[in-house]
């Protein structure tokens, strides 16, 4: 599987954030609005093996999918993919606390490209862009929440 690894230090706690990240109702919030992230279903709070479903604008496609909630805890959620156009996905969140007002969130994505014609649309490299732009927007909006206090 192919990797991408990308971390940021937030200035609120770990269990703040971890709090937030739980919640899949924030995703929208803190995802690129040009994917036009849509969430079809998906719980209150994130737990081991529940599903989310939505819908992502991506490459000028639109394309469903679901994930699963493989492993949740206090300072790790990973999310499995298990319906849509990859072969296979998986995001890890990884917490760390740096002080009472610091963390670090540390975002792994592992990925296997698709085969047929979408694997000309969806190469490694434009996949790579993607979540480069994705976490940047990620991380700034994760800023700004927890600045401003709504992440507290």
């Amino acid at each position: 599987m192919l990797k991408f690894e990308a971390s940021t230090v937030v200035p609120c706690s770990a269990v703040a954030l971890r709090r937030f990240l739980g919640c899949p109702a924030n995703l929208p919030e803190i995802s690129d609005p040009d994917i036009e992230l849509q969430i079809i279903s998906a719980p209150e709070t994130v737990s081991a093996g529940a599903r989310i479903e939505f819908r992502i604008m991506s490459f000028g496609l639109r394309h469903r999918m679901a994930h699963e909630y493989r492993l949740v805890t206090e300072s790790e959620i990973l999310e499995v993919l298990v319906d849509g156009p990859l072969p296979a996905w998986q995001h890890r969140q990884q917490l760390q606390e740096l002080g009472p007002t610091e963390c670090r969130l540390t975002d792994t994505v592992e990925f296997q490209l698709p085969g047929g014609m979408l694997r000309f649309i969806l190469t490694e490299e434009r996949i790579r862009e993607s979540l480069t732009t994705g976490m940047e927007f990620r991380y700034q909006a994760l800023q700004q929440l927890a600045e401003t206090g709504v992440i507290a």
